[in-house]
């Protein structure tokens, strides 16, 4: 059995060449024996550049998320340090109420001092304040607008005491006695006591008389009964129980030390 010719195709378009033709019938190109016997050439689409990404797209995420977290750090950071530099300089804030930091105050007067001779216990004073009178058991003091005394005794209560120094008050001059309040609270250094607030007249030597206020605290310790009996001019609109001098008096009982 006779073997069959071989199928020739066009070694440029793919095209089967008829037997013995020396030209292309579909493209015209010339058969080359060389291409006689190729394999038909078969064309694909190119693939579609919509499935890939550009190089560059493959760099620029990285880039994008090392900006945003520095610009994170920056925010954070000027936040941050305004909070403090508020803090630090001004602005609205808060008045601390507990467990607040010391805060700078006005020093102290310059005092000055006596100590009993008899009972050995000490009062701090305002050295702006005269020594009207003093012996070994106490001294009696002006203040700018009134007088405050300081005296010791043996024995006795604090009560006894306070209801004492009321009776001991001449009434020739303190006239229209009242009690105004008691004093909550109320000492001598650091030993509790009782004390009460009073409102009288005072008959000066001209017989003019002057409303006044005058506090009585009395305490005890060790057998000893000391009495602070302080004495202002009356201003119930605009003082604590209506004595000006008031806090220098309180001022007084807490700096007192017990001998």
């Amino acid at each position: 059995m006779a073997s069959q010719a071989p199928t020739l195709y066009c070694g440029r378009c793919g095209a089967p060449l008829a037997p013995g033709a020396t030209f292309c019938g579909r493209c015209g190109t010339p058969v080359q024996l060389q291409a006689a016997t190729a394999p038909p050439l078969y064309r694909y689409p190119p693939p579609s550049g919509a499935a890939y990404r550009p190089a560059g797209q493959y760099k620029m995420a990285p880039a994008l998320i090392a900006g945003g977290l520095l610009l994170i750090v920056i925010v954070a950071a000027v936040g941050i340090g305004g909070f403090a530099l508020s803090q630090f300089v001004g602005g609205s804030h808060s008045t601390c109420t507990s467990n607040c930091a010391p805060k700078v105050v006005a020093p102290l007067p310059e005092e000055a001092s006596y100590r009993s001779s008899a009972y050995h216990f000490q009062v701090n004073y305002s050295s702006a304040w005269t020594v009207r009178s003093q012996d070994a058991q106490g001294l009696t003091l002006g203040t700018k607008l009134g007088l405050v005394s300081v005296v010791g005794t043996s024995g006795g209560t604090p009560d006894q005491a306070l209801q004492s120094t009321i009776n001991a008050l001449p009434s020739s001059q303190f006239q229209d006695v009242t009690l105004v309040a008691s004093l909550k609270g109320a000492h001598i250094g650091d030993q509790d006591g009782v004390g009460e607030v009073f409102s009288a007249n005072l008959l000066g030597a001209s017989q003019t008389a002057t409303k006044v206020r005058f506090a009585v605290i009395a305490a005890n310790r060790g057998g000893v009964t000391v009495v602070v009996f302080a004495l202002n001019p009356a201003d119930p609109k605009n003082s604590p129980n209506g004595m000006p001098e008031g806090q220098e008096f309180d001022y007084l009982c807490t700096e007192f030390a017990w001998g």
